[in-house]
């Protein structure tokens, strides 16, 4: 209530708006991971921060493939490779594997007791259809034996209030998880649940991953076609991988690259497969984590490519772990002329290729390039994120300057640090006619341009004579 008589004091808005920046290099990795082991099956979206986080939502197994090299904890994978590899920081995992669903029975069968404790193989499930007998008897869970996991093996121990505590040896029927259950078709429709991660987990992720099955030219497309609408509003870019195992040399990347549709504006195409040590990963997983780690070099600006950035591999190999050494006429062959991205060792193993999949059918230098098109990307993620507070508000010059001013003042500051060669944002009235402003609609122009990679640079030398005079005389 105002006074009459006296003094009053008012709050008003300062026309300010500080520009807040989309997230960027925060992968969102589609696949299993054995949550069993961990905090259970939960159908969302989840965040790690770390390793042990991840270990703890959804458990962990080394066994990433099957034994036909198809996907089965590929988020183990995932998690490894984000986490350890390249010790970044945040990932966002959907898990697909559910336990009550994606299992099979094991008939009973006898096992030797050891210090009153059972041993049963890896992947085993704690739940109803565990039966544990003593000489025809039914043990009782909680009773006479307590069941949990060590190392991912179910481990059924004998308590000492049990009339079985001194069993030689148990009859146990279970059921195993069945991540081989899990079809293409699960991941595609997966792929949806990226539309979860704002409300679920306050972060839009721009890069869409899904190690091991991207191979899968559906999948791949299919996440490729979400990457640039995610809840209708923001951009990212899937990163995907070509079939290690039918393209096992360099000169078959680009029949299968064209011939699959790997040719999206919105994928980053890797091949081949990389290796550390002993362990094996789809080349996407480890670049989601490089990405991130350029980008958050950079002030999480994503201007820079990811090319010729040290990659933490020990070897590059085909599906059956062949080792793949390219020269550098052949790291370019795929990098240049396929537009995929592949790793070469020259003194040290780097990521190689500047390119997303729609090079070389397209030249359009905002399309062609990871780095260019990223930072477009961006743009229009942090004009969404800054703004959205602002829709439904009246439309007023006051409004509309405001909003101008702030993106404008964003723009150069970027363009001083030197991450955009410069950008501006403008109200053009030709393009606002009366009837759209009527409708409450208005449209402002935005133009940047962001540094492009020095992916050549060529120098002339030559032998002077004029120097060799000037010496001699």
């Amino acid at each position: 209530m105002n006074l009459q008589h006296g003094i009053n004091t008012f709050k008003d808005d300062t026309g300010v708006i500080a520009v807040s920046n989309a997230a960027v290099g925060i992968p969102f990795f589609i696949g299993a991971w054995p949550c069993h082991l961990g905090g259970g099956f939960t159908g969302k979206p989840q965040l790690a921060t770390t390793f042990a986080e991840a270990q703890e939502l959804g458990g962990y197994s080394d066994m990433w493939r099957n034994e036909d090299g198809s996907p089965r904890w590929n988020l183990s994978q995932a998690m490894y490779a984000h986490f350890k590899l390249n010790g970044m920081s945040p990932a966002i995992f959907y898990n697909v594997f559910n336990p009550e669903t994606h299992k099979n029975a094991v008939t009973e069968s006898t096992f030797s007791v050891t210090d009153h404790l059972v041993e049963i193989p890896e992947d085993a499930l704690i739940n109803g259809n565990l039966v544990v007998k003593n000489s025809g008897t039914t043990l009782v869970f909680g009773e006479d034996y307590e069941a949990f996991y060590v190392s991912g093996k179910l481990c059924v121990e004998l308590l000492e209030k049990s009339s079985s505590f001194s069993a030689s040896e148990l009859k146990i029927a279970y059921d195993v998880a069945a991540p081989e259950k899990i079809t293409a078709k699960d991941i595609e429709m997966a792929i949806e649940s990226v539309e979860l991660c704002r409300s679920v987990v306050g972060i839009v992720p721009d890069l869409l991953c899904a190690p091991g099955w991207t191979s899968n030219p559906t999948v791949a497309a299919v996440l490729a076609a979400k990457a640039p609408s995610i809840n209708g509003l923001f951009r990212a870019k899937a990163v995907v991988d070509i079939d290690a195992k039918i393209a096992d040399t360099y000169d078959k990347v680009l029949d299968i690259k064209n011939n699959n549709g790997y040719t999206s504006e919105d994928m980053i195409v890797c091949w081949p497969m990389v290796k550390n040590g002993d362990y094996i990963f789809d080349m996407s997983a480890v670049v989601c984590g490089l990405i991130a780690k350029v980008d958050s070099g950079n002030a999480d600006c994503p201007y820079e490519s990811p090319s010729n950035k040290s990659l933490p591999i020990t070897g590059a190999v085909d599906a059956n772990g062949n080792e793949i050494n390219l020269t550098l006429p052949q790291a370019d062959i795929v990098s240049v002329t396929d537009g995929v991205v592949t790793a070469i060792n020259n003194g040290g193993w780097t990521l190689w290729g500047n390119y997303l999949g729609c090079y070389p059918k397209t030249s359009d230098v905002a399309k062609m390039f990871i780095c260019t098109n990223r930072v477009q990307d961006w743009i229009c993620n942090t004009f969404v994120n800054t703004f959205w507070q602002y829709l439904d508000r009246p439309f007023t010059p006051v409004l509309r300057d405001a909003i101008i001013n702030a993106f404008n003042s964003w723009l150069n500051g970027l363009t001083a640090e030197g991450k955009i060669y410069g950008g501006q944002i403008a109200f053009n009235e030709e393009l606002n006619p009366v009837t759209s402003i009527m409708a409450g609609m208005f449209r402002l122009d935005c133009s940047a341009a962001s540094p492009v990679p020095a992916q050549r640079i060529d120098m002339h030398v030559r032998y002077s004579v004029d120097m060799l005079r000037a010496a001699l005389s």
